[in-house]
């Protein structure tokens, strides 16, 4: 049951990298290499949440069986 908060909190550390990111090319105008570290740290928390995502489904604790909310009528 950790992936789930797990998979929130990368999620959502992928949205404040994204952010971050478009705050620094707006104000730093290409003096900084922050935008750069910005997109690696994106990129970085995006290969894990994939990582975990393949966790997941490889363990059997995330799935898509009978127990997806989309397939419920």
């Amino acid at each position: 049951m950790f992936l789930k908060p797990l998979i929130a909190v990368l999620f959502l550390a992928i949205l404040v990298s994204l952010f971050c990111g478009l705050y620094f090319l707006l104000t730093d105008r290409g003096h900084s290499n922050r935008t750069v570290n910005s997109l690696f740290f994106r990129v970085g928390f995006s290969v894990l949440l994939i990582l975990v995502l393949l966790y997941g489904f490889y363990t059997g604790e995330l799935g898509m069986g009978a127990h997806a909310p989309w397939l419920h009528r």
